[in-house]
């Protein structure tokens, strides 16, 4: 496929709302819709942590309810002015959220559903099938597409929410990149697909559930750590290179761009890198994860300035890290790129004192 015909999500980040969608007409043509949380208190997800920070009680409370409100001011904007300009599809990952009732539940839905109606939504992407079932209920026209952390792993799951609740794209996890097959069986069977591909923390990661549901319960899960066994986990990650969406172009319909707590003109940046398959970039700006996360605190930006895309080995395109200590490849490039003095301080350690 001409990389200029490939179709994307792109996130808004709480930016000034007319510079966003001036600079979102521009690469129309190649955005299926724009994914801004919904402006309510109640109903942020990830970007609640952009103003927390990992533990509340540690965070300025007025800077973080200022910050808070400008956000959340300026995505009930950027809804209102962008209607008919792009399609917007609001996240909510209800699983965030508890309920203590079917009652709860129910008015949550209500609640979504006037949100809907509020801001003339196009539709929701949504990782709670209790919800899925009640919105399609309320707004059986509404598009609905699943979250990757719906975690549709296969035909029947899928199966089940097209025919219980409408859903139309179908998001699979980020893990699902390093396996093609269930990705063509998925596109074979009918279902349009929509695949992450700028943030993926490390293939495999022991702690990924832990992180999910630290997340999901809104604290902080100090114990947890981004990389296991050295400096080559840096490459291993879920995620898609610009130059490498070619073998994904068969069976993935929209190519999703994450970015919601990211600044400035990020989305827009990394959207272009995609559409230019830019191999120049370094890997640490154009991608988002855990990973990345730990290596700027493991060693210096100059040495990460190195580490760009063409650097990364195309091994890893279909690798599934099995033989990493007969291989050394990825351990061997990223040594020649960082200091000495830093290797050690990828690896995963536990100290205990008395």
């Amino acid at each position: 496929m001409n990389p200029k015909r490939r179709i994307y999500s792109l996130p808004y980040n709480g930016t000034n709302p007319e510079w966003f969608l001036q600079e979102a007409e521009k690469r129309k043509q190649n955005i299926d819709h724009v994914y801004c949380e919904l402006p309510n208190e109640e109903m942020l997800s990830h970007v609640r942590f952009l103003f927390d920070g990992k533990d509340g009680s540690k965070v300025n409370a007025a800077d973080t309810k200022q910050k808070r409100a400008l956000y959340m001011i300026n995505c009930a904007e950027f809804l209102r002015i962008s209607y008919g300009r792009i399609r917007r599809i609001c996240p909510v990952n209800a699983m965030y959220y508890q309920f203590n009732s079917e009652e709860e539940l129910k008015r949550f839905a209500i609640t979504l559903a006037q949100q809907v109606n509020r801001y003339r939504l196009e539709g929701l992407i949504l990782s709670d099938y209790r919800i899925a079932v009640l919105l399609h209920a309320l707004l059986p026209e509404l598009e609905i597409h699943t979250s990757c952390n719906g975690y549709q792993w296969n035909l029947r799951q899928m199966e089940i929410w097209r025919e219980q609740c409408g859903a139309q794209v179908f998001n699979p996890p980020r893990e699902i990149l390093r396996t093609p097959t269930k990705l063509k069986e998925m596109h074979e069977a009918g279902y349009k697909l929509k695949c992450l591909i700028n943030e993926g923390c490390l293939m495999g990661c022991p702690n990924s559930m832990c992180h999910n549901l630290s997340v999901a319960l809104g604290c902080y899960a100090g114990f947890l750590s981004c990389c296991q066994n050295g400096i080559a986990d840096l490459f291993r990650a879920n995620w898609i290179l610009p130059r490498w969406q070619k073998h994904f172009d068969e069976y993935v319909d929209i190519y999703k761009i994450a970015g919601r707590n990211s600044e400035g003109d990020y989305p827009f940046k990394t959207m272009d890198a995609y559409l230019t398959e830019n191999n120049e970039m370094a890997l640490t700006d154009l991608m988002i994860s855990g990973t990345v996360s730990f290596a700027r605190r493991m060693t210096t930006p100059e040495a990460l300035a190195k580490i760009t895309l063409d650097k990364v080995p195309d091994k890893l395109l279909t690798c599934e890290c099995k033989d990493c200590a007969k291989c050394k490849l990825c351990e061997s490039i990223l040594q020649s790129l960082v200091p000495e003095a830093y290797w050690e301080r990828f690896r995963f350690k536990v100290k205990v004192t008395k």
